[in-house]
């Protein structure tokens, strides 16, 4: 099982469906929202927003960006929500 999601929710299409499928079953996984800067949440991610374990959005201005912060600005948050759990 992984430790930990990570969903792109920029441009979202099937990500609603994939996080319904994901989000209100497995509560002891994390999901880290990451979208471009650019861009706004789509209207029903805010549903997600009630369940403890899905994180901060992470907002990223480019791939390049996003890539070089990807350790601290995702992986890290989703560790640290995990290492409070245990």
């Amino acid at each position: 099982m992984a430790k930990f999601v990570i969903a792109d929710i920029t441009d979202a299409k099937s990500i609603s469906q994939e996080l319904m499928a994901i989000v209100p079953t497995l509560p002891s996984v994390p999901v880290q929202p990451l979208i471009l800067a650019s861009q706004q949440e789509y209207a029903q991610f805010s549903f997600f927003k009630n369940y403890l374990w899905v994180l901060k959005t992470c907002e990223y201005e480019n791939i390049k960006s996003l890539i070089a912060s990807i350790e601290e600005r995702v992986i890290k948050p989703a560790e640290d929500w995990l290492a409070a759990k245990r």
